[in-house]
């Protein structure tokens, strides 16, 4: 697992359009929700096993831990594998929501949020909002 996980975070940090400063940045916005929700994903640069989450118009990142790294195809002829990487919030509520995404290489195929209460809020990249780091909306 400790290989899988490398091999992602590797992936990620050589990505010149994810690089960042501190940390490994994307800029997501939810589908299917009204007013949509916008989130900047970051993984910590001096952990492997660490991530946050900050919500467009809050003030205070919610912090993630690894929970599990799965490679779901590996990759042929040169091409990265398919992983599915699940994070969970460290909160002091019991009912803490889960972050799921695939990807393959830099592209994220599919990115969810999955509350406490299993409702499922699914995101997609928001790139162009992306600016040295961090995600620029904008005001609400």
């Amino acid at each position: 697992m400790n290989r899988l996980l490398a091999i992602l975070l590797l992936v990620i940090a050589t990505t010149p359009a994810l690089r960042a400063d501190q940390d490994n940045v994307r800029c997501l916005r939810s589908t299917g929700v009204q007013p949509p929700l916008r989130i900047q994903f970051g993984l910590q640069s001096e952990s492997d096993s660490s991530a946050y989450v900050l919500y467009q118009g809050h003030q205070a990142p919610i912090p993630l831990k690894l929970l599990k790294v799965t490679e779901l195809r590996r990759g042929e002829g040169g091409r990265p594998s398919e992983f599915e990487t699940q994070w969970i919030e460290v909160t002091a509520q019991a009912t803490a929501g889960r972050y799921l995404y695939t990807n393959e290489g830099a592209l994220i195929d599919d990115f969810q949020y999955i509350r406490g209460d299993g409702r499922i809020v699914r995101f997609v990249d928001d790139a162009d909002v992306l600016d040295v780091g961090r995600c620029t909306w904008a005001p609400l």
